[in-house]
C-alpha cells in the first residue's frame, strides 16, 4: 500500500474493496503526515487532494462512509475488513488511532464532497489535537458540531455482533484499549510530553468490569503473547492477572483499581533502558543485567512524573518499586529495609513471573508451557513468592489453565478453556476446544469438548490428556481459541 491512489481512471464501476483501501490508507497518512508537516506541504496536499478524491467515488455507492472499532476489529460501512498482509499495518495504526481518540468510531457524510482542501486539513488538525487531549471525545464532538457538520462522531458501541459474542467482544474490546492507552503512555514519555493517566484509569475501571463480571474472558486475554512488542502485552497481562488474584482474595473493586494500575504502569521504567540492551539475543553481560535493573526504580520516577493527583501516585508507587524484590528481599534493587513487601507488591511479583515464563522473548524464542511455568513457581514458594499468595494463584489457574495446549490420546491438539465451574475434583478434565488442521500448516477453531464425556458402553473416560505443549512451537495464540 504505497502512496499512489487506485482510484479507477475509466466510467467502469468503481471496485469498491480497492476504494475503501485508498480511504482507510489516505486517511491515515494523511494525519500522519500533518503531525510533522505544514499544510502546504506537497506530501500533504497530495495526500488531501487523493483522500477527497476517493471520497467523492465512495459517495456514489454510499450517502455515509462509517469507519468503526469493534470487538477489537474495524468495520467499514459496518463490514468486517479482512487483516490482509497488505493492510495489515494500516488497519493496527487505525487502530491505534481510534483508542488514542478514545471513540469507536467516525461517520462521513455525503456533504464532505462539497468540502475544500484547506476544511479538511483543518479537521486533520483538530484530530491531531484531540488525539493528545485527556477529554478527546468531548473535545471531538464539540468541535465537529460547531465546525464540521459533514463529520460524525460515534459516540457508543454499534450492535454489530451477535449477543452471544457480546462479552467476549467487550474483553477484547477492553484489552485493545488497555494496550493502546499503555502505548500512549510511553510514546508521550519518550517523546518529553506531559503524560495524562485519564485514559489508563478509564481502562483498568472497565478491566475490573468485566473481572467481577466474567474473570475467564479476561483470564483468556491474559494468554495474547506478542514476541515483537512484549513489553506492553506483557504490562497489560499483568495487570489483569494481578486483578483476577486480587478479585480472588476479595479486595474492593476500589482496590483492584489500584492494583490495576500498578500492573500497568510496573515496568514503565524500561522506556529508560537502551533499545540494544531490551531487545538483545542471547545473554546479557553484566553491565547490560546492571541497566536491567534499575528499571524498577525508574518506573517509580517515571510513575511521580505522570499528570495525575498526589493521591493516586502515592498509591501506586511502591508496588512497581518492589516486583522483583522477591518474597524474602533478596531480589533487586538490594535495599536493606526491615519491612515485607507491601500485598501488591506480592500479587505483581507472582504475576509478572509468570506472565514473563511462559511468554517467548528476543532472548528467548521459546517459553514454557503454562503449566509447567506454574510448577517452576511453586518451588519458589517461600521465598521468591508469598506461598499464600501463589497457592490462590494455582488455584485461580488450576492444573490445566486457560490458554494450555494439550495433546488428547486421540492425536488431537487442543486448548483448555475453562475449568472454572467444575467441582476440585473435576478441574483435571477442563472444558478444552479442539484444534483443526486448515490444510496450510495452520489451525482452526474446533469444535469444544468435556474431557468427563465417557463411552456411554464402557463407562471409560473417551478423552485423556497425553501431554501439554507449548503453543509459541506452533505459532498459535491461545486467545484466538479460548475466548
Amino acid at each position: 500500500m504505497g502512496n499512489e491512489t487506485n482510484i479507477p481512471k475509466t466510467d467502469s464501476p468503481p471496485d469498491i474493496e480497492l476504494l475503501q483501501e485508498d480511504f482507510l490508507r489516505n486517511f491515515l497518512r494523511l494525519v500522519q503526515t500533518a503531525r510533522i508537516h505544514a499544510d502546504s506541504n506537497k506530501l500533504v496536499v497530495e495526500l488531501a487532494n487523493n483522500f477527497l478524491k476517493v471520497t467523492k467515488e465512495l459517495a456514489r455507492e454510499h450517502d455515509m462512509i462509517t469507519l468503526q472499532l469493534a470487538g477489537g476489529h474495524l468495520y467499514f460501512q459496518s463490514e468486517k475488513i479482512p487483516h490482509l498482509n497488505r493492510n495489515a499495518v494500516v488497519l493496527n495504526q487505525l487502530t491505534d488511532l481510534l483508542h488514542n481518540l478514545d471513540i469507536p468510531g467516525l461517520n462521513f457524510l455525503r456533504k464532505m464532497q462539497e468540502i475544500s482542501q484547506e476544511t479538511l486539513l483543518s479537521f486533520i488538525r483538530m484530530i491531531i489535537k484531540a488525539a493528545n487531549t485527556d477529554n478527546a471525545i468531548e473535545f471531538l464532538v464539540s468541535t465537529c458540531k460547531r465546525k464540521f457538520p459533514w463529520v460524525e462522531i460515534i459516540q457508543q458501541q454499534s450492535d454489530i455482533h451477535d449477543e452471544s459474542q457480546d462479552r467476549r467482544d467487550r474483553g477484547i474490546k477492553t484489552y485493545s484499549y488497555a494496550l493502546a492507552s499503555l502505548k500512549e503512555v510511553t510514546e508521550k514519555i519518550v517523546s518529553q510530553k506531559v503524560v495524562g493517566v485519564r485514559k489508563a484509569i478509564r481502562v483498568v475501571q472497565k478491566m475490573v468490569d468485566s473481572i467481577l463480571e466474567d474473570e475467564p474472558v479476561l483470564l483468556g486475554l491474559s494468554t495474547i503473547r506478542d514476541y515483537d512488542d512484549y513489553t506492553h502485552t506483557h504490562s497489560v497481562n499483568v495487570s489483569i492477572l494481578s486483578m483476577c488474584l486480587g478479585s480472588r482474595i476479595g479486595l474492593s473493586p476500589q482496590s483492584l483499581e489500584k492494583l490495576g494500575i500498578c500492573g500497568l504502569f510496573h515496568d514503565l521504567g524500561k522506556v529508560d533502558i537502551p533499545l540494544e540492551i531490551l531487545n538483545k539475543k542471547g545473554k546479557l553481560d553484566y553491565r547490560e543485567f546492571d541497566e536491567i535493573k534499575k528499571h524498577s526504580l525508574n518506573s517509580v520516577r517515571q510513575i511521580i512524573k505522570l499528570h495525575a493527583s498526589d493521591e493516586l501516585k502515592s498509591k501506586v508507587l511502591l508496588p512497581p518499586f518492589e516486583h522483583h524484590l522477591k518474597y524474602n528481599l533478596t531480589g533487586y534493587p538490594q535495599t536493606s529495609r526491615p519491612k515485607p513487601l507491601s500485598l501488591f507488591g506480592r500479587i505483581l511479583a507472582i504475576a509478572d513471573v509468570y506472565d514473563a515464563i511462559s511468554s517467548p522473548r528476543t532472548y528467548r524464542p521459546s517459553a514454557l508451557s503454562v503449566d509447567r511455568a506454574i510448577q517452576l513457581m511453586l518451588k519458589g514458594s517461600g521465598t521468591d513468592f508469598d506461598p499464600i499468595l501463589l497457592k490462590v494463584f494455582v488455584n485461580m489457574l488450576g492444573p490445566y489453565p486457560v490458554g494450555t495446549l494439550v495433546e488428547l490420546n486421540t492425536g488431537q491438539l487442543a486448548f483448555v478453556m475453562s475449568a472454572e465451574e467444575k467441582e476440585k475434583y473435576d478441574r483435571m478434565r477442563p472444558t478444552v476446544v479442539l484444534l483443526d488442521p486448515d490444510g496450510n500448516d495452520g489451525y482452526t477453531k474446533g469444535a469444544k469438548i468435556d474431557l468427563d464425556t465417557k463411552n456411554q458402553t464402557t463407562g471409560e473416560y473417551v478423552y485423556e490428556i497425553a501431554r501439554t505443549l507449548n503453543p509459541v512451537v506452533f505459532g498459535l495464540q491461545p486467545a484466538e481459541f479460548v475466548i
